[in-house]
């Protein structure tokens, strides 16, 4: 009898692709967060947020008009050091 998954749920369930499931729930959970922490304009225009090792967070914004805007939210979120860089909705 082999140890191969039968089923896509186990595939998605083992090894790295887990880890990869687990970190793009942790991901939308923590864009989540933030949204609700941001004025509801800034808050549609938040691609991604997420925290790295160092405590640092993230904006992803999807143009430089919202990404500027958002500078003037940082000081209503729960992070010291925040970072802001802009990708648009679908970009690479």
């Amino acid at each position: 009898m082999t140890d191969e998954p039968r089923h896509l749920s186990e595939l998605m369930n083992r090894g790295g692709l887990a880890r990869l499931q687990a970190e793009a729930k942790r991901r939308r959970s923590e864009t989540g967060e933030i949204r609700r922490l941001l004025p509801a304009e800034e808050a549609e225009h938040l691609v991604s947020a997420t925290t790295n090792e160092a405590g640092e967070l993230l904006l992803v914004m999807d143009t430089p008009a919202w990404a500027a805007r958002v500078r003037y939210c940082v000081a209503e979120l729960p992070h010291k050091q925040v970072r802001i860089r802009v990708q648009p909705r679908g970009g690479s």
